[in-house]
């Protein structure tokens, strides 16, 4: 399974948010990683849907939407029609039946859809979306800011869920995303995540394509 960066744009200079996109491709970025916070389910608030739309019209690269929000099926036409090609919703935030039928409608509308589990979710809870998912996105930060610190006590999920996908659907990638750079890639990829979301060490970074290019080389060394 092929490794990937995921560069986060809530580390990208909105200000000059085209030359950063352009950046981010020149730099052999795989997709880009949108976060979309809506103040309820985390306590930040990010950017919205016309945003992407904006990125979708001058980038080829997939736009991986992590929706950190309380009711994202609300929101499914809006981001088939924003460019969305992954669309992430978290494993709590309503019931389990509800979240299904969500990642269903994220398929049925051709995208790709993604669950992700939060530092307090185990790895089980991820267990039953298996068959309705592409991606699980483990968080190693708390969701809603960026910057924090890389959560070590979350290598174990990572290992679990990749045991349980070899058995169940090896074609499931994992993504983390949180803390993610050249001092702890290596971890989550040897832990069997192939999915990194870079923030700060990508965009912030003094060359980002040698940045990029260094994490991948890590993270197939731990994974050969």
């Amino acid at each position: 399974m092929k490794n990937k960066t995921s560069p986060s744009l809530l580390a990208a200079d909105f200000l000059h948010l085209a030359d950063e996109v352009k950046k981010a491709e020149l730099s052999g970025a795989d997709m880009l990683h949108c976060d979309v916070m809506d103040g309820v389910y985390v306590p930040n608030i990010s950017f919205g849907f016309d945003i992407i739309s904006k990125i979708n019209k001058i980038t080829e690269l997939p736009l991986d939407v992590h929706m950190m929000t309380c009711c994202p099926e609300k929101y499914l036409d809006v981001l088939k029609n924003s460019g969305a090609d992954i669309v992430t919703v978290h494993s709590d935030y309503t019931d389990k039946e509800a979240v299904i039928e969500t990642l269903k409608g994220i398929a049925e509308r051709g995208m790709k859809p993604a669950v992700s589990l939060k530092p307090k979710c185990p790895a089980e809870d991820a267990f039953d979306f298996v068959p309705y998912v592409d991606m699980i996105l483990v968080m190693t930060v708390e969701p809603g800011f960026g910057g924090q610190k890389f959560m070590a006590d979350m290598l174990p999920k990572i290992k679990t869920l990749r045991e349980y996908l070899d058995k169940n659907k090896p074609e499931c990638e994992i993504e983390v995303d949180g803390g993610i750079g050249k001092d702890t890639v290596g971890l989550v990829a040897e832990a069997g995540a192939n999915v990194f979301v870079v923030g700060t060490a990508s965009f912030r970074a003094d060359d980002m394509k040698e940045a990029l290019t260094d994490m991948l080389a890590i993270a197939d060394m731990k994974r050969e």
